[in-house]
């Protein structure tokens, strides 16, 4: 439910600003890169209006939506930059840009909005995120000083120099939806600051100003930008936290599937599901090594949008054992680099840019290599790495142990079944509550457990019994009297 709020603090901070309406002008098209490719344009997209006139106190109105929906808790990092630079963007046409800092300060975040085209917005935040070339130049200067950057008008020459030769690269392989011969645009950008400290910045590149942009437009939008630093700041630390806790809760279900399960597979499956939620990757694998040749053989796959992924069997000089041992590696997926994979085929199908490989090491030696694989580059943190480091430690010992208990298996003469399943302790209780009629929801209300443990935990039982659904299973515990 929305709350009607008084503008408070943040519309105080702003005030109302006058010299920024939204800007009464004939239709045309204009296109040029800015600073490392940043696209700014004034052409009207056929998805958004054009030509409006400015309604007055249309800008105080969006700003203090604006206060409503940054205040609200549950929205993340993004979501943040996304209703700024959209609010923004209503108030003054142009390219307005959020760069916001990651706990990684290699890597920042950019989110992008253009009102009047944002087809140009998206071909920006798709440039960055590319890992290709990138539109942190002017943002750079400001993050790295702490000072506003403040451009009233740039010639296209001056425009030209100011442009990376891996920008130059991206626009020649990738056409902007619009491109004509460009003219000057202005340029502004503030830090946003939070805690004393700078944690991105906010700019605006408007092509073909009306008017120049002054220093009262800087003071104008600086309150902005620190209203936003502070809400995406906060907005991270409670997102941190509850990935935390989630990965916390994630370890905890892998070490109960391994406990509880003796099946290699369903144990894998588990893990990557736990890696496909706490890493944010799209997709991931398990290859284990076959001891007899040292080949690596595909175990368990999640999140290839494939339906069927062959059984992949690959040379032991694909992934050389050494380098196993080795912390994890990432690779770039894009041009001759899939040239080097034996999976290219597959890979290109699937649309991937970003890979990891971690090594699985049991015993000091290795056992086989988890697989990570993202459309789009990968940011790491060293919180992120040790949460990969903690899940190929337990996927290794899955996959050693499941080793021996084959070894044993197989030296082991078998024995006949008799009596009580063996079950444990936790499984024992799971079965109580499946002879009740207990849903896997209350069942995992009850124990402190996820939905897809306890799922997990049924088909564990119900393959031990040899029963075909919870209706069998609990008919044979009751008739056979295991409870």
């Amino acid at each position: 439910m929305h709350n009607s709020r008084p503008r408070g603090a943040f519309h105080a901070a702003v005030g109302d600003r006058k010299g920024l309406p939204i800007l009464d002008r004939e239709p045309f098209i204009t296109s040029r890169p800015g600073e490392s490719g940043i696209l700014v344009t004034d052409a009207p997209s056929p998805e958004a209006p054009g030509g409006e006139k400015a309604v007055p106190g249309e800008s105080n109105h969006v700003l203090a939506d604006l206060n409503d929906r940054i205040a609200d808790g549950r929205l993340g990092p993004e979501a943040i930059l996304n209703a700024v630079t959209s609010a923004l963007s209503r108030i003054r046409q142009g390219t307005w840009v959020a760069y916001l800092i990651g706990k990684d300060p290699r890597t920042v975040k950019v989110v992008a909005a253009n009102e009047k085209n944002p087809q140009m917005a998206r071909y920006l935040e798709d440039m960055h995120r590319s890992g290709e070339a990138s539109g942190l130049a002017f943002a750079d200067r400001v993050i790295e000083t702490g000072e506003a950057l403040l451009l009233p008008r740039l010639t296209r020459e001056d425009f030209l120099n100011t442009l990376r030769s891996e920008v130059h690269s991206y626009l020649a392989k990738r056409t902007p939806p619009a491109m004509v011969p460009w003219v000057d645009v202005a340029v502004m950008v503030v830090p946003m600051r939070a805690r004393g400290a700078t944690v991105g910045g906010l700019a605006l590149y408007e092509a073909r100003p009306s008017a120049p942009l002054t220093q009262q437009d800087l003071d104008w939008l600086q309150p902005i930008a620190d209203r936003t630093g502070l809400a995406a700041d906060n907005a991270q630390l409670y997102a941190d936290a509850n990935s935390r806790l989630e990965r916390l809760a994630a370890v905890r279900s892998v070490s109960l599937a391994m406990a509880g399960s003796g099946d290699l597979r369903l144990t894998l499956q588990v893990i990557l599901d736990h890696v496909l939620a706490g890493l944010g990757v799209d997709a991931a694998d398990v290859m284990v090594i076959d001891q007899s040749d040292g080949s690596l053989v595909s175990s368990a796959h999640a999140g290839f949008r494939s339906t069927s992924v062959p059984e992949y069997r690959l040379d032991a000089g694909a992934i050389p054992h050494g380098r196993l041992q080795d912390r994890p590696r990432f690779e770039i997926l894009t041009g001759g680099a899939l040239s080097h994979f034996q999976r290219r085929t597959l890979f290109a199908r699937e649309g991937f840019r970003a890979y990891c490989a971690a090594g699985l090491n049991a015993r000091s030696r290795p056992v086989g290599v988890l697989e990570l694989f993202h459309r789009s580059a990968l940011e790491p943190d060293d919180e992120w790495l040790g949460f990969l480091d903690a899940i190929a430690g337990f996927t290794a010992v899955a996959v050693d142990n499941a080793a021996m208990s084959e070894a044993l298996r197989q030296a082991t003469p078998a024995t006949p079944f008799a009596g009580a399943p063996k079950l444990s302790n936790l499984e024992r209780q799971i079965l109580g509550l499946v002879v009740e009629g207990t849903t896997n929801g209350a069942i995992a209300g009850a124990l402190h457990l996820s939905q897809s443990t306890v799922k997990f935990h049924v088909r564990q039982i119900l393959q031990k019994v040899g029963a075909g659904n919870r209706t069998e299973l609990a008919r044979l515990a009751t008739r056979e009297g295991w409870m």
